[in-house]
């Protein structure tokens, strides 16, 4: 792993989303993917940086009708 670990304000604040949005990712999918540092139900969540950068990365359009992501040249 190696990665930097976010918490999800710092992750939320990183790609101008609320902590809310978030949270609600989390519950119903297509959101970061996250790691859940317990197993109890209020454990701490953690992002991998570099999981926040994929997830942005494969957001990325050229315009509104783009149905996938960028492809790199």
């Amino acid at each position: 792993m190696g990665d930097k670990l976010l918490n999800e304000k710092e992750v939320a604040e990183q790609i101008g989303m609320s902590v809310h949005w978030m949270r609600r990712k989390r519950m119903t999918g297509g959101g970061i993917p996250f790691l859940k540092m317990s197993d109890t139900a209020y454990g701490a969540i953690r992002y991998e940086q570099r999981a926040v950068t994929e997830f942005l990365n494969s957001r990325l359009r050229r315009s509104t009708c783009d149905q996938g992501a960028v492809q790199a040249a």
